[in-house]
C-alpha cells in the first residue's frame, strides 16, 4: 500500500539529507487500522524532477505491518503517484502558469497529465462526491481542479486526502492504494 507523507523539504534536500531515513511509520496500518504495528522494512527508489528541471533519484521508505503483513510505502508529498514531475510543477502547470521555466520544460508531461486527469475525472467525482465542496453533477476539469485546490490549499494536501481517504489520486485508481484482497 502507499500513503502520502508530508515533508517540509524540497526533492533536492530530501536526497541530500537522506530524508528517507527520518521517515517515521504511520501511527496505524492503513490496511488493518491497528496502531503501532508498522516496522521499518526497506526502501525503493524512484525518480522525480527537481525544481531546476533536472531528474533526481530518491529513496522511498517502506514499512511492514507485523499483524496483516502488508507493506506501506511513504511517498513524500512533493511526488505524485506514478508521475515523474514533482507536485509543485504539476500544480503550476495545471494553474496555467506557463511562464515558469520548469512548467515550460515539462510541458509535454503537463499536457499528458491533464489529459489523464480529464479521463479519470468521471470516476474521481463519483468517488469523492462533494467532499471538496458542492459540485455540479458533471463538473469540468477546470472547475473541479479549482474547487479541490481551494478546499485543500494545494495539490500535495489534495493528493494525501485522495490517497488516504478515497484510495485514488488525481490520475487514476492504482493497486498500491487499495487494500489487499483476502484469499480464501
Amino acid at each position: 500500500m502507499q500513503t502520502i507523507y508530508p515533508v517540509s523539504v524540497t526533492p533536492e534536500q530530501y536526497a541530500e539529507q537522506n530524508y528517507q531515513t527520518q521517515v517515521r511509520p504511520p501511527e496505524s496500518c492503513p490496511n488493518c487500522a491497528q496502531a503501532n504495528c508498522l516496522e521499518a522494512h526497506a526502501y525503493y527508489h524512484r525518480y522525480i524532477t527537481q525544481s531546476v528541471a533536472l531528474v533526481l533519484m530518491i529513496w522511498v521508505r517502506r514499512f511492514l505491518c507485523t499483524l496483516c503483513k502488508i507493506t506501506v510505502s511513504c511517498l513524500p508529498d512533493f511526488a505524485q503517484p506514478y508521475r515523474l514531475v514533482n507536485t509543485a510543477t504539476v500544480q503550476a502547470g495545471f494553474d496555467g502558469d506557463l511562464a515558469r521555466p520548469e512548467v515550460q520544460r515539462w510541458r509535454r508531461f503537463m499536457v499528458a497529465y491533464w489529459k489523464r486527469f480529464v479521463e479519470h475525472l468521471p470516476l474521481l467525482t463519483r468517488t469523492v462526491g462533494n467532499v471538496f465542496g458542492r459540485c455540479p453533477l458533471h463538473p469540468s476539469a477546470d472547475a473541479f481542479w479549482r474547487q479541490m485546490k481551494k478546499a485543500c490549499g494545494g495539490l500535495a494536501t489534495a493528493t494525501r486526502q485522495l490517497v488516504d481517504w478515497f484510495r485514488t489520486c488525481l490520475f487514476g485508481t492504482y493497486r498500491c492504494h487499495q487494500r489487499p484482497r483476502v484469499s480464501g
